[in-house]
């Protein structure tokens, strides 16, 4: 009888214990003793990036860089970036906007490429993401100027819209082609675009350059004609006036949100393509609005015929500027651009 029960009572241990360990061995997301559920696994390096909320993009005001006026004015950014505030800063130069990008007070800038190429070619540290619009620099002369051709530039001077930029260097390319030395053999001033015209009327210069719409505000305004119109300054217009960069550390440390941002900038560029008479008007009306000007019909008219909407950044293009860049003086040194296009992962 006490062997029988001995028998019954081990055998109960057992199947106790063998209840346990099956427990022990299930479904580890059940619920563990006292309701505390089972440790979840571990976020993925994209769900373990904090997502944007706010950006700060910084631009130069002006009608080659379409997308950054229509998503800030007309919220176009917000609209294709649910969740996130875009506010924007407005600079004079594309120097000032790379200043606030690398201090970290602008998260994207958009102005022309010369001044992001100087920056990788000395730094490494800036990245191009997209193109914005290609074309609209002119080099004009009044229509009554017996200058016919930029030899006869030679001991006159020319206004750029600023000293070191993009108009800059094509100016400075064209004068060395021709056979002239910039600075000895033609005097180059900075003039505000917007005063550009009464510039060329008063004879302070022989000649101005400056991008859309300020040519063709003078060809209005002051009667002047190109000297080298916007295919004729480069590579028959096909040449990026507008561009848009960040930093490295910026677009590594968000490359989900970059990815989503370039969307957003290249559906702006397709619905401006889409009907460019509506495209010019929705540009013209942001422009105006954060500028303070305006502009007749017919120079805005003029003035986007020269400019080709366009996302596409053009490496040779680009490795171009960076050339003459090194030609006029703005690099020390020749750069290779290669890695300087933005590709996302």
């Amino acid at each position: 009888m006490k062997s029988r029960l001995k028998y019954l009572l081990t055998s109960l241990s057992l199947a106790v214990v063998a209840s346990i360990v099956v427990a022990g061995c299930g479904n580890n997301s059940a619920p563990t003793e006292a309701g505390n559920e089972a440790p979840s696994a571990a976020p993925t390096s994209s769900e373990a990036a904090p997502k944007l909320e706010k950006i700060t993009v910084g631009y130069t005001p002006t009608i080659v860089l379409p997308q950054p006026l229509v998503g800030t004015e007309d919220g176009e950014y917000e609209k294709k970036l649910p969740g996130v505030k875009v506010e924007k800063k407005l600079f004079g130069a594309g120097s000032a906007i790379l200043e606030a990008v690398r201090a970290g007070t602008v998260d994207i800038g958009f102005s022309g490429p010369l001044p992001a190429i100087k920056a990788y070619a000395k730094a490494g540290d800036i990245v191009l993401l997209a193109n914005a619009a290609n074309g609209g620099t002119e080099l004009s002369v009044l229509e009554s100027s017996p200058i016919k051709s930029v030899k006869d530039l030679k001991g006159k001077i020319v206004g750029v819209n600023q000293p070191g930029s993009t108009v800059d260097a094509f100016v400075r390319h064209n004068l060395i082609k021709a056979g002239l030395k910039p600075d000895t053999d033609v005097r180059i001033i900075e003039i505000a675009p917007g005063e550009q015209a009464a510039a060329l009327q008063s004879g302070q210069v022989a000649a101005v350059a400056a991008p859309a719409p300020w040519p063709s505000q003078a060809a209005v305004i002051a009667k002047a004609r190109p000297l080298l119109s916007w295919k004729q300054i480069l590579s028959d217009g096909e040449y990026s006036a507008g561009s848009v960069w960040a930093t490295k550390k910026f677009v590594e440390a968000n490359p989900e949100f970059v990815k989503e941002f370039l969307a957003a900038h290249s559906q702006i560029t397709d619905e401006l393509n889409a009907d460019r008479a509506k495209g010019d008007a929705r540009v013209l009306a942001a422009w105006s609005k954060v500028s303070k000007k305006t502009l007749k019909p017919e120079v805005a008219k003029k003035a986007f015929a020269t400019i080709v909407y366009t996302a596409k950044p053009d490496q040779k293009d680009l490795q171009l500027q960076a050339d003459l860049g090194f030609e006029t003086g703005g690099l020390k040194k020749k750069a290779d651009l290669a890695g300087f296009i933005y590709e996302a992962k």
